[in-house]
């Protein structure tokens, strides 16, 4: 049983057809041979326990932490329509630590529906979320010293919690500015998980920094080098199809004051092959330098089966925070606290990398080191299950980087397209060029880090995520109550 606050027994004894209470005084023994179970309970770690992780914090290891705990489980069912904390000040006019608008707090989902958005049995409105023993800490610095001490945070939290938090009321396309986490000063893990995303339909070869180059041998006696034109009036350019990709992205955090976005890096995608002859368009026009036979000037379609192959991507996603709305909280849930100076609260996330570390300054983003002002932070990581966007997605911003790629290996020997009288003969006709092979270019070794290479790089951002519809928790037809 915890030390806290004593506990008394009151004796019922029954008088006649009605019950009267009173109290019974009980001896040294009987008090001995009773136990109980407190409701409230009250705990304190002294500046140098063990289990203080401010212990070796320079300049801050004189701070106690008291903790006024209810021992019971407590359920609620609860919307906030704004809520802002820390508005103003130093911050500066308008600017909040915390500002979520339509913020949800009720049971967890009996399911989830086919999309992965959560999905309940009866309404949502009828379930409450969990939160076993909550309690109230405060943060006391010189706790021993009666003429010194003084409160230097504070915080509400519970040592279980099983909820589910939405923010926001609509799964919608764009970033909002009146809709869900508008700013969150705090501490979020996000756990690893998998997606799918649908590439767009794009056109290469159009734009000044898509040009191809290469080499062309004629009749096998001509050499020659070709440069495509993509302003020229006869290039349609090569449509690539829409593919669909799958990607893992590992864990990370969203740590910081007043953050907006959450921000993945190094996320590895392989895209196995491009074909670049299966849509309508497939033409390039191009100069040849030196002229063939005198001509300078020729149009080229790729034969079936040319493709890019084994392209590797480097994927950064940016994803605004009021686009992320399900927030299914479990095991020992989170806390919300505002604090004078950075704190490092009893079991707040402590990366082993930072374990021995002496200055709150210096430790990593994995690190749950509350700042001055308010904060909000998640103990465990946040599942958002699997991601897929709602809409295909258009990587044209990596085109550049496969033109160039492509170059290099276009300029091997081995990649020289040889061109015999047909072809030659099409090209002082002013027809078009069919390559008389499929010109596949393998880009696993320029692009795939185990080998050497470089993967092309590319940035997502704000994509309608399919698991992020939101459930009303309201009865009837509101859709915020």
């Amino acid at each position: 049983m915890r030390k806290g606050i004593g506990a008394a027994l009151i004796s019922i004894g029954a008088i006649g057809p009605l019950y009267a209470h009173s109290l019974v005084p009980l001896s040294d023994d009987q008090m001995s041979n009773t136990t109980g179970q407190a409701l409230m309970s009250l705990s304190y770690i002294a500046p140098k326990d063990d289990s203080n992780l401010m212990k070796n914090i320079a300049g801050s290891n004189n701070i106690g932490f008291y903790k006024l705990g209810l021992e019971a489980k407590l359920e609620l069912n609860a919307n906030i329509r704004n809520l802002q904390l820390g508005c103003g000040g130093v911050n500066g006019a308008g600017a909040c630590d915390i500002d979520i608008k339509n913020l949800s707090l009720s049971g967890l989902p009996s399911s989830y529906d086919a999309s992965g958005s959560p999905d309940y049995d009866t309404n949502r409105a009828s379930t409450s979320a969990e939160l076993t023993n909550p309690f109230i800490e405060f943060a006391i610095s010189d706790p021993e010293k009666a003429s010194t001490r003084a409160i230097k945070g504070m915080r509400f939290s519970a040592e279980k919690i099983n909820a589910l938090l939405t923010a926001g009321m609509a799964n919608n396309a764009d970033v909002s500015t009146t809709d869900g986490i508008q700013n969150l000063s705090g501490f979020m893990q996000i756990a690893a998980t998998s997606g799918t995303v649908d590439t767009a339909v794009g056109t290469f070869g159009k734009k000044a920094d898509e040009i191809i180059k290469g080499n062309i041998k004629v009749i096998g006696l001509i050499n020659s080098s070709f440069t495509s034109l993509p302003n020229d009036a006869q290039t349609q350019g090569i449509t690539l199809p829409s593919m669909r990709v799958g990607f893992n992205t590992p864990a990370f955090q969203v740590n910081g004051k007043r953050q907006s976005s959450a921000v993945i890096e190094g996320i590895n995608v392989a895209l196995d092959s491009i074909p670049l002859d299966s849509g309508p368009n497939n033409q390039l026009a191009v100069s040849l330098n030196p002229s063939v036979v005198g001509v300078n000037y020729a149009r080229v379609k790729l034969k079936a089966g040319s493709a890019v192959k084994n392209l590797n991507l480097s994927v950064g996603f940016s994803q605004s925070l009021s686009m992320i709305h399900n927030i299914p909280l479990k095991g020992t849930g989170g806390y919300l606290s505002l604090q004078e100076i950075p704190l490092i609260w009893p079991g707040a996330t402590l990366a082993s990398a930072d374990v021995g570390k002496t200055i709150l300054s210096q430790m990593s983003g994995a690190t749950d080191v509350a700042q001055a002002g308010w904060w909000m932070s998640f103990s465990e990581p946040v599942q958002l299950g699997k991601l897929e966007a709602t809409k295909p997605v258009d990587i044209s911003s990596v085109y550049a980087q496969v033109a160039s790629l492509m170059n290099v290996e276009l300029a091997k020997s081995s990649q020289t397209i040889n061109l015999g009288f047909s072809e030659a003969f099409a090209a002082l006709t002013n027809s078009v060029i069919e390559t008389p092979n499929a010109l596949v270019i393998d880009l696993n070794k320029a692009t795939n880090p185990a080998l050497g290479g470089n993967p092309a790089s590319i940035l997502l951002q704000n994509l309608q995520l399919k698991n992020q519809g939101v459930k009303t928790n309201c009865y009837g037809t509101l859709k915020f109550c």
